[in-house]
């Protein structure tokens, strides 16, 4: 089965630990789309380099995002980093047009976006996403679980799981869903802990996903989308392993 895009895990040095769970929370997502997850795998990269060049490492992506933090002020004042610039650099990264992938970046530092002075991450949709996990450090003690739901709505958002067109979603920074318990809700507050608790006694109790029926569905378009696409550009019949139309019996 061909790889139509790479996940790609990446984080700061000193995050070695984590990269399992951060693996794990992808997978569980990716588990959702069972027709589709075996065309995109995960791989870890971890804090990759490939030279000193403009998006040559890890270490380029957050001293590009430092840079706009500085030039803005931020940085002296809070030693945040812009999401912005990481997803500009991202929409500009040569590597991505060699290399068919979706770029999930995990740093240590605290994140602000345009209209937010502070975020636990930020994604674009068939792109990639930045996660930090400063604000998961607490009283001595890393807060996981709620790491990994806030990693798994950010993945969840690059592969389109909301948006403002499909039915029980609010716009608020951004389409988010509005079913009880599915981890793409919004929490302004930046409080998951009641998703996190949710998620978990879902799935002990009675083997459910993190995401809702709603947000499956959605995610299986955007994926039947991605297969159309690579089937233009490769030549192939544009239907050849879209699923959807299989499920409506289309096909």
């Amino acid at each position: 089965m061909p790889t139509i895009k790479t996940i790609h895990i990446c984080y700061e040095d000193g995050l070695d630990w984590l990269a399992p769970h951060m693996k794990e929370a992808l997978e569980e997502v990716m588990n959702c789309f069972p027709e589709h997850k075996d065309k995109y795998p995960i791989k870890v990269l971890g804090n990759w380099y490939n030279g000193d060049g403009d998006h040559d490492s890890v270490a380029w992506y957050i001293a590009s995002a430092q840079k706009r933090a500085i030039q803005e002020g931020v940085f002296q004042r809070t030693g945040q980093i812009s999401t912005d610039q990481y997803i500009k650099d991202l929409i500009s990264d040569p590597w991505a047009k060699k290399i068919p992938q979706w770029q999930i970046l995990v740093t240590k530092k605290d994140l602000y976006a345009n209209g937010v002075n502070w975020c636990l991450g930020h994604s674009e949709e068939n792109l990639g996403a930045i996660v930090s996990t400063a604000r998961f450090n607490r009283r001595g003690e890393f807060a996981l679980e709620e790491f990994k739901t806030v990693l798994m709505r950010e993945f969840g958002h690059v592969i389109g799981l909301t948006n403002e067109y499909r039915e029980n979603t609010e716009s608020n920074f951004g389409p988010h869903c509005t079913n009880e318990g599915c981890i793409m809700q919004q929490r302004v507050d930046g409080d998951f802990s009641y998703l996190t608790r949710f998620r978990l006694e879902a799935k002990r109790l009675y083997g459910f996903p993190p995401i809702c029926e709603d947000c499956v569905e959605e995610g299986n378009k955007f994926f039947d989308r991605q297969q159309m696409a690579y089937n233009f550009t490769h030549g192939l019949d544009l239907y050849q392993g879209v699923v959807g139309l299989k499920r409506e019996g289309k096909h």
